[in-house]
């Protein structure tokens, strides 16, 4: 195939049209992404169970990636059809137009889940997708895909889904995880999750117009993602995603979208955003993680213990990642540090906003917060509780 007809197949069949995406989210996080999504102005905004489907033009899927906050991974619609037999499966896999998303040679990391389905094998299921695409490469001249090798991070993921009588062939769009911004190698004891800590902050409805403080700021994820809410900073602007790599990718049209969100951007928060850790060590990795994030202008971090420095003069928002049982110690002596804090919080920070984190929805009650909003989401095997509310008035 000439390069000719191959961009004009590109323009024709993959930037003319809208296609149906899917942004995979921890289940209870889909109400905040569908609202994200709404942001970024997507159509079709349909919340579900792991996630939130979604439509537009393949420009939606570059602005997901570098702009959703609390997603893991963006999926293509390559194929959604009913499966009577397997040729069905052949059949339509077959009519994928492989060449516009795959790179010739790519590695390939096929995964198959079926749940009740007309498809049997999941094995074979990943052979028969495989070989399709390999074979439509090949037929044009082009350097077939090959089998990735296990723990590739690299290789251009396909996810083949087939519930019921219905089966879905998609294409990700992401690469690594979303949740993985490029700026944190390593976190404190108990890091948060990256999609997890902004979800905090989405609950408590922080823009960065007013003070925030994290007094137990461990790596400073916190910290970092309030920094890039307040700097309106994409949180996929120091990384790189699986679709930089297709063939038929819009160079100039993500090249633009990405130099406007730099121009955009603030130079430094509209108000104090401070990170405070008992541990020294602690605070000079937080201030490293800052730094690779660029957010250090405007963020202060120091070393302080919460239960005897003094609050910050007026009012914000506290958040904090408290350490809890199964990690950091016995169950008992969380549930005993979830007191004091909520004594911390009564006797020096009235009227501040709380957000936390909390490895026991029954703790909720030690923090004493007024208007209190939960939400549940699953981290590190656990299913913690995102809390939102306020110190009341004594």
């Amino acid at each position: 195939m000439s390069s000719f007809n191959l961009e004009r197949r590109i323009k024709r069949q993959v930037w003319a049209p809208e296609h149906a995406f899917f942004a995979v989210c921890a289940p209870g996080l889909e109400p905040l992404c569908a609202r994200e999504l709404a942001v970024l102005n997507a159509g079709d905004i349909a919340p579900e169970p792991g996630g939130v489907g979604f439509r537009g033009k393949l420009e939606i899927a570059y602005a997901a990636n570098l702009w959703l906050r609390t997603a893991g991974r963006v999926w293509l619609r390559l194929k959604d059809f009913r499966v009577r037999r397997w040729d069905d499966l052949v059949r339509q896999a077959a009519a994928v137009p492989w060449e516009l998303y795959v790179a010739p040679g790519a590695a390939l990391n096929i995964s198959v889940s079926l749940s009740a389905s007309n498809l049997k094998h999941s094995g074979r299921v990943a052979e028969v997708v495989g070989k399709a695409a390999a074979d439509r490469l090949k037929s044009l001249g082009l350097e077939p895909p090959i089998p990735a090798e296990p723990g590739d991070e690299q290789a251009q993921r396909l996810q083949v889904r087939g519930v019921d009588r219905r089966a879905t062939i998609s294409l990700d769009t992401s690469g690594a995880h979303l949740h993985k911004r490029g700026y944190r190698p390593q976190g404190g004891a108990a890091p948060l999750r990256e999609d997890l800590a902004a979800a905090l902050l989405m609950l408590c409805d922080y823009d960065g117009s007013g003070p925030l403080l994290d007094p137990l700021c461990g790596g400073g994820t916190l910290v970092i993602e309030a920094a890039l809410i307040a700097r309106h900073l994409p949180p996929g602007g120091k990384r790189s995603f699986a679709f930089e790599q297709w063939p038929s990718l819009r160079e100039a049209a993500w090249n633009h979208m990405r130099r406007q969100a730099g121009e955009k951007a603030l130079a430094a928060p509209p108000a104090p955003i401070l990170g405070r850790d008992r541990n020294p060590k602690v605070v000079a990795l937080a201030k490293d993680n800052a730094g690779r994030a660029g957010v250090s202008k405007g963020v202060k971090f120091e070393a302080a213990d919460f239960l005897g420095k003094s609050a910050p003069a007026g009012t914000g928002l506290v958040v904090m990642n408290p350490p809890y049982g199964k990690r950091l110690g016995s169950v008992r002596q969380a549930e005993t540090l979830a007191g004091k804090l909520g004594e911390r919080l009564r006797d020096a920070y009235v009227g501040w906003r709380v957000g936390a984190v909390l490895y026991r929805p029954e703790w909720a009650g030690l923090l004493g917060l007024a208007d209190a909003t939960t939400l549940t989401a699953p981290f590190s095997g656990l299913k913690v509780s995102l809390l939102s509310g306020k110190v009341p008035s004594q």
